[in-house]
């Protein structure tokens, strides 16, 4: 494994810029706009006063009087967008000053852990005689050596304190930024409450989290998916409308289409053939699209003529049971017994064709548009960034053997992932695995280790904790020596070896050994480094 370094982390914190970069832009361009038509505005009255000689003094000084006040609202919006934009600045500059702090907890230049390429001239330097080099082929073999890094590249300090205080906050910010993204309902966000307590004693933390965007994002999902409401939704796209459309969204088709079909839901049959006409028949024209958006006229048209079908199997089974009745009326009557809970329609077979299109469906495809769009216009991951760091460093941890100590765990059983289990007990261990998770929803259990101090049960391993548990449960294995040793031990140049063999070395450099361990130090036999022992690492093996 290799030590983190200062461009590592620059790396995965370089998306935090994006979010804050594309408000700067688009706060730019509403000032642009908001300047050009006060500009025009202007204009036009200045032009309409020099151009009627004929109006009197009173009507004159009216309209300046009236083109003053304009002015000032100009200005209050104008302040308003400029105040914004050095907000949005601020937050960036924080962030670069966030990251910078790094560079105050590298290791000095003589502290840099020394990397040895296996084979190399540096791994060769030290060698005496042909002899001492093959008396410490089998332990090249066995030790990793760290690959090497950018020239300009540092590593971190990790028993700094400064540095463990800076990955504290940036655990903070993580829990925060899952807590305000994850926040689906109509509550108070957990997240924003655990914002605002920490910036009493940080100030900081509000400006390394964009979390007004992210309050806005959830209003508006919540509005789709709880509320069924499109408000929210079409004036967020307006906002964005230009944005969009450079991305070949499809979010206003979805807009019209939920529209539509709630006007049908409603009875308001007559509106939603109007509608349909103005507001979604463009969308079966080829024309209206782009070359790189053909996919989404495809997936339109076809939409669009499985609602076509709808209107058309109301209005003939409705003519069925009427007589001299104007169409209109029959789509009007026909739309209000659906609601009315009439079962004539809905236990139709061929109405089941179509009943898919006025449930809880379209709102998802609603809402997983809006969520797409939202992600590419501000750059941001779909993955909560929590989640990512959580399955990297447990992916580095998982063996083999995890899930397996079943004595000790509250998770009796785990659901087989050998493909040559039969299927039969693969449901069997499924169902088992749902019961032990309701374990988890239960309160008396929260809290670090306290499902095993209630079970009596020791548990270490973060892979098989009940809070890890099912995260890590599809994650890959890491890809570790099997037959390492027993007993291995990373050196702070990142090389592991057994440490029975550090401590009983060949004849050759038996005395050497001893001198050494009386320090307490032992030396690479790689590199021929010495280190402490005590800064040594105990790893596990898989």
């Amino acid at each position: 494994m290799n030590e983190p370094t200062l461009n590592f982390h620059v790396q995965t914190n370089i998306s935090q810029f994006k979010i804050p970069n594309e408000l700067i832009k688009k706060n730019f361009k509403t000032i642009q706009k908001l300047i050009e038509k006060e500009k025009k505005q202007l204009t036009d009255d200045v032009s309409k006063i020099r151009k009627n000689p004929k109006l009197s003094k009173e009507m004159k000084l009216g309209m300046i009087q009236k083109i003053i006040r304009n002015f000032e609202g100009f200005q209050k919006k104008l302040k308003v967008a400029i105040e914004r934009d050095q907000e949005l600045q601020s937050r960036i500059i924080a962030r670069i000053d966030h990251l910078s702090l790094l560079n105050d907890y590298c290791l000095a230049q003589d502290q840099t852990p020394i990397t040895k390429s296996k084979g190399g001239k540096d791994g060769e330097e030290d060698g005496d005689d042909e002899d001492d080099h093959h008396d410490h082929d089998d332990e090249k073999e066995e030790s990793t050596a760290a690959p090497p890094k950018d020239d300009n590249d540092k590593y971190l300090n990790l028993r700094d304190p400064n540095l463990i205080n800076w990955y504290r906050d940036q655990t903070n910010l993580l829990i925060i930024d899952y807590l305000i993204k994850s926040n689906t309902g109509t509550g108070e966000n957990i997240g924003l409450v655990l914002l605002n307590s920490l910036s009493e004693s940080n100030p900081k933390y509000k400006k390394l989290i964009d979390y007004d965007l992210f309050e806005n994002f959830n209003k508006v999902y919540v509005s789709i998916m709880e509320h069924h409401d499109l408000s929210l939704i079409i004036e967020w796209f307006s906002e964005n409308k230009n944005l969009l459309k450079k991305l070949n969204s499809n979010l206003e088709f979805e807009i019209n289409y939920c529209k539509f079909l709630s006007l049908i839901e409603k009875g308001d049959v007559n509106e939603a053939i109007k509608f349909s006409n103005i507001y979604l028949s463009p969308y079966g024209n080829k024309d209206n699209y782009q070359q790189n958006d053909l996919i989404n006229h495809t997936n339109n048209f076809s939409r669009m003529k499985q609602i076509g079908g709808l209107l058309v199997y109301l209005s003939l089974n409705t003519k069925n049971n009427s007589n001299n009745t104007p169409a209109a009326s029959i789509f009007a009557n026909t739309a209000n017994r659906l609601m009315s809970s009439s079962n004539m329609l809905i236990n139709s077979p061929r109405f089941h064709e179509y009943e898919k299109l006025l449930s809880d469906e379209r709102w998802e495809s609603l809402s997983k548009c809006f969520i797409e769009n939202f992600t590419k216009l501000y750059g941001i991951s779909k993955n909560y960034p929590i989640f990512v760091y959580l399955s990297a460093g447990l992916s580095s941890l998982k063996t083999k053997s995890c899930y397996h100590n079943t004595e000790n765990t509250i998770f009796r059983n785990v659901p087989a992932t050998n493909e040559t289990e039969s299927t039969k007990e693969t449901a069997n261990d499924e169902n088992v695995y749902k019961k032990d998770l309701a374990v988890l929803t239960n309160k008396k259990y929260r809290g670090p280790n306290q499902y095993y101090k209630l079970l009596n049960k020791i548990n270490n391993c973060p892979v098989c904790s009940p809070e890890l548990f099912k995260l890590s449960r599809n994650l890959p294995y890491a890809e570790l020596i099997t037959n390492i040793f027993d007993n291995p031990f990373k050196l702070p140049n990142g090389n592991i070896y057994p440490f029975d063999k550090l401590l009983n070395p060949s004849e050759k450099f038996l005395s050497e050994k001893n001198t050494l361990l009386r320090m307490n130090k032992i030396k690479d036999p790689l590199t021929r480094e010495i280190f402490l022992i005590d800064n040594c690492v105990r790893v596990y093996p898989a």
